[in-house]
């Protein structure tokens, strides 16, 4: 209903005699899943001794549902049986409850709330009531092993006419074509058993999630796409062409697409490839591609996170579909050479710089974010950054790829150059002491310490008289309440520069950001020496911080060069042995946190700090341990977030957004797109990969400490653990004990 009610439920209850049975815990045998996909769900029960039922629930469209009970008496006598239909409509201010309608031959219940007029009509049923419920019922005599089928339908249309003729076309429609369909189209979606049930489950609710997030197309966007969570109380628009959706429906972002497109690329391949070709069909002529286009013509106006050759090449990878890497590459090219353009490169060294912290989609980054009192506040645009020049590197690699299938080679060279510009300027980025890639200031390529030179209320000229080795930028941070209104801050900073050069930096006004009372400004010069360092136009009662940039700090991003494969022999050994498996940074109990533990902002909630458990970054970082050789650290990785994600289903029946590092709670919104089980990372890790009914991707053993199996399209992929089992549909089976990077195809020998 999409907020336009605070609450609509339809459940079933039984009547035998003066016995009303509606409470599932005093059902005779309770209720248990048989099957569900995306938009259909069948469930078992037996509300009364020997009276068995088979429920089947299919959400038709975003207006309607409908369903049907299946009730059979496997008792050895005739019995008679009232079924009901229960509706309870919690309306906004100024609608009704669900009330009994009769016209003409039909019997219905009716609601209106929002500009909504819920209805429910059961086939043959009457009005009736459970208590103070609404409700339909049918009464009937049923023989041993007879069984009777009751189907009803509920719509939510703005005319009670609307949503009777919706209800009446549902149940009056022959569903068996239907239901085909969404049988055939679950059949695609791979089954995964891994002995746990409680694995398995979560596996096959992330498909459901992950496919039941698609929308559109729309005018605007040629492919459907997708939202970040798709709930009951999300997907109205008051304006009608949903350009007042908010942020969890108002585009696609290529951070989410990365955890999302890999998982679905399998069973619905054209939602997949419709996502990059969305993008595509955005694309300005210079390359410039949105950072996120929406379905109702939302654009950010940032240059779009280069990850779209990445999972074009993953698509590919997983589907073999040469025409649509054909398709898509030159643009796709194009789009990455904007990114080495003056504009994103703005120091020309072939390794560009983020423009925003929500650019990189780590909004809250504890070095960089300039709304949250506890960040740094540095200018991210003054520094290079290990994720950025992770994704373009492997954007680069993804190419390369691209045009030997294509037979492109004349564009490696180029693509070669800037791969290895980059891999120049990541080592550059590490430091042994910390076995850790940092930030680095966009000059001096340095990581230099930050310090704290003052803290205080209102203007000051403040004498420091101190060198910095490796030279440093200034920061100035002013924090005031919420409601601060951005005043007229200057600051001006009297020192020596890298050559020794005195100057007089004086950054104006302008110059100073202000998000909700906090403000802040980077200097643009750097500096070997400071003298003096004057701050004017303080607003009453806010408190200044002067320092300068401390690049130190870690976070989960500085890990990605292991996902891009950029990191390498001893540097990637300390990288996993010494940081990323090390419990007091990185290696939580329920996964991979925004930032190190030990950072002074740390909080394992999210709250009121950095912290958390994000699906992306952890995804990426799983990849780089299993393709980096590292498969059991992958697969104890997965281990970690499995334990979080499974408490949050069965305590609150839903993914979330992002998990507790420490404890087990899930935070942010439910069944938010990219925090579903990780599918694609336990197949990586697995290192399986069905590409048809007749191929399949193999390499190395199984890590987990149980035996897997894959099926899907008719080829099982049994992994133990010390060889691989592959059936084929043509009754084809195959050992393999090798551990080395193989296809194994139905029919010919291995290669």
């Amino acid at each position: 209903y999409g907020l336009r009610a605070r609450d609509m439920r339809l459940f079933p209850a039984f009547r035998e005699g003066d016995a009303v049975i509606i409470d599932p815990n005093e059902f005779a045998a309770p209720p248990a899943v048989n099957f569900f996909t995306v938009n259909l769900i069948q469930v078992s029960f037996s509300p009364l001794a020997d009276i068995h039922v088979v429920a089947d629930y299919w959400a038709r469209g975003s207006h309607s549902v409908a369903g049907q009970f299946a009730i059979t008496n496997q008792r050895s006598v005739a019995c008679s049986i009232q079924f009901l239909l229960c509706a309870v409509l919690r309306a906004l201010e100024g609608g009704s409850v669900m009330n009994h309608v009769k016209k003409e031959a039909a019997q219905f219940l009716q609601g209106e709330t929002g500009n909504l007029k819920p209805t429910v009509l059961v086939r043959d049923g009457v009005t009736d009531d459970v208590g103070s419920w609404a409700a339909l019922s049918q009464s009937f005599e049923l023989a041993p092993n007879e069984t009777q089928i009751i189907k009803w339908a509920q719509a939510a249309r703005p005319s009670p006419e609307a949503s009777l003729d919706v209800c009446k076309g549902l149940i009056g429609q022959d569903w068996s074509e239907e239901i085909k369909k969404i049988e055939s189209l679950a059949a695609d979606i791979p089954e995964i058993e891994t002995g746990d049930p409680d694995w398995d489950a979560a596996f096959a609710f992330a498909y459901k999630v992950a496919l039941q997030s698609y929308v559109g197309p729309t005018q605007h966007l040629p492919y459907p796409s997708f939202i970040f969570t798709r709930t009951p109380n999300k997907g109205y628009s008051a304006r009608g062409d949903g350009g007042d959706h908010n942020w969890q429906w108002d585009g696609q972002v290529a951070t989410e697409a990365y955890v999302n497109l890999p998982q679905i690329a399998q069973c619905a391949p054209e939602l997949a490839k419709g996502i990059i070709r969305n993008y595509l069909a955005v694309q300005e002529p210079n390359g410039f591609i949105d950072w996120k286009p929406g379905l109702a013509a939302q654009r950010n106006r940032a240059l779009c996170i280069p990850l779209l050759a990445t999972l074009a090449w993953i698509i590919y990878e997983y589907i073999e579909d040469r025409d649509f890497i054909d398709e898509v590459y030159e643009r796709l090219k194009k789009f990455v050479t904007i990114w080495f353009s003056s504009k994103y490169d703005r120091d020309g060294d072939g390794v560009p710089e983020w423009s925003h912290t929500i650019q990189s989609a780590f909004d809250d980054c504890p070095s960089f974010v300039r709304w949250q009192k506890w960040g740094q506040a540095a200018d991210i645009t003054l520094s290079e950054s290990p994720d950025l020049a992770s994704y373009l590197y492997r954007e680069c690699q993804s190419l390369i790829k691209m045009a030997k299938v294509l037979g492109r080679e004349n564009d490696e060279p180029l693509l070669h150059a800037r791969a290895e510009m980059i891999r120049i300027t990541v080592d550059q980025m590490w430091r042994a002491h910390t076995a850790s890639y940092h930030y680095i200031d966009l000059e001096t390529h340095e990581s230099p310490i930050g310090y704290e030179l003052w803290r205080g209320n209102g203007d000051i000229d403040l004498p420091v008289h101190r060198k910095f080795a490796p030279s440093a930028r200034v920061l100035v941070k002013v924090m005031g309440e919420r409601d601060t209104a951005p005043s007229q801050v200057q600051v001006i900073i009297h020192g020596r520069g890298r050559r020794g050069r005195h100057r007089v930096e004086t950054i104006p006004a302008r110059r100073m950001t202000w998000y909700w009372g906090l403000g802040s400004v980077t200097s643009d010069k750097l500096y070997a020496e400071i003298d003096r360092i004057e701050v004017s136009g303080v607003p009453q009662g806010c408190e200044v911080i002067i320092g300068t940039v401390d690049y130190t700090r870690q976070d989960q991003t500085l890990l990605l060069p292991i996902w891009a494969g950029l990191s390498k022999g001893d540097r990637l050994e300390a990288l996993v042995r010494r940081t990323i498996t090390d419990p007091a940074r990185y290696w939580r109990d329920y996964g991979i946190p925004n930032c190190s533990a030990l950072d002074p902002v740390y909080k394992a909630d999210n709250r009121d700090g950095s912290g958390g458990v994000w699906m992306m970054w952890n995804t990426m970082i799983g990849e780089g341990l299993a393709d980096g050789g590292f498969t059991v650290e992958a697969a104890q990785l997965i281990e970690k977030i499995m334990r979080a994600m499974i408490f949050t289903l069965k305590k609150e029946k839903a993914f979330r957004e992002a998990y507790n590092s420490d404890q087990l709670e899930g935070l942010g919104e439910r069944d938010y797109l990219w925090g579903v089980a990780p599918l694609h990372l336990f197949l990586r890790t697995l290192c399986v990969r069905i590409i048809s009914e007749k191929k399949v991707w193999l390499r190395g053993r199984n890590p987990f400490p149980f035996p897997v199996t894959v099926k899907w399209k008719g080829v099982t992929v049994t992994k133990g653990e010390k060889t691989t089992v592959v059936k084929f549909a043509s009754g084809e089976e195959k050992v393999i004990s090798e551990e080395g990077e193989q296809i194994v195809n139905d029919g010919l020998e291995s290669s």
